[in-house]
């Protein structure tokens, strides 16, 4: 994972966790960028709060 000026970065593989009970796991392959003053990762153009993310495989740097 790259750091640059506060910002994480990395293509992988991001295990999303909704908190609805109706919405099941899933994972998205891409590149993702972790902004703190949101507290959001984004990729494949979607926005997910931190909390429900997990980093499961970095492939590469971006």
């Amino acid at each position: 994972m790259i750091k640059v000026e506060g910002y994480k970065a990395f293509h992988g593989v991001m295990k999303v966790k909704p908190k609805s009970n109706e919405i099941e796991p899933f994972e998205l392959t891409g590149d993702w960028l972790y902004k703190p003053d949101t507290g959001c990762w984004y990729g494949n153009g979607r926005s997910f709060v931190e909390e429900i993310c997990e980093v499961v495989k970095e492939c590469r740097d971006v």
